[in-house]
């Protein structure tokens, strides 16, 4: 597997050295870092650390790393900044953090925003079609269908990256979501009752 292409934060050395430190963290608790992600609120920064596990992942895990998380982060300090630490679950509208998220998310609706502008402009809105080998450099970039047409944009130049959903979308998410947990909760009780 070939190493990921980060957007945004994630290329700064500092943030990439958190990353760094905190990944034996996350994997020990048995879960995926999905990346992190720097913020204003107000004069505040705030430093979000986003998780996910591969059945979902839950208010009380996010809760329970993110006591270690910070501690690996006092340690090592690779954010010279005073920050608040944030740590959650990616959400429904989950950003896309590197090449593989894009990859992965292929066909589904997203939110770009841009370091400078492209053709004028930086903001993007569409459905991701596929990751490419970049035009100029090698490096990958993602196509994107808008409402204007295809558009290939290069990682480097994105700052942020979210999957974009109607809240028709949205609804339909949680509903088939909330359905799958009560079949799986019914295959759990009709398999206890058989023991």
């Amino acid at each position: 597997m070939s190493k990921p292409v980060y957007i945004g934060a994630l290329r700064q050395p500092n943030i990439a050295r958190a990353m760094e430190a905190i990944m034996p963290v996350v994997e020990a608790s048995g879960l995926q870092l999905i990346g992190l992600e720097r913020s204003q609120e107000g004069r505040r920064t705030i430093l979000w650390v986003y998780l996910d596990h591969k059945d979902g992942i839950t208010l009380d895990q996010c809760g329970e790393v993110s006591p270690e998380i910070s501690a690996v982060l006092d340690v090592e300090d690779p954010i010279p900044e005073t920050y608040d630490l944030r740590v959650s679950s990616p959400g429904v509208e989950r950003p896309l953090m590197s090449d593989a998220d894009f990859q992965a998310h292929q066909q589904h609706p997203v939110k770009l925003r841009l370091l400078s502008p492209l053709r004028g402009r930086r903001k993007f809105q569409g459905k991701v079609i596929e990751v490419v080998s970049g035009a100029v450099d090698g490096e990958a970039d993602v196509k994107i269908a808008c409402d204007d047409g295809e558009h290939q944009v290069p990682l480097a130049l994105i700052l942020r990256a979210r999957l974009h959903y109607s809240d028709d979308e949205i609804r339909a998410i949680f509903r088939t979501r909330r359905d799958a947990q009560k079949e799986a909760s019914k295959v759990k009780d009709k398999h206890s009752e058989d023991r």
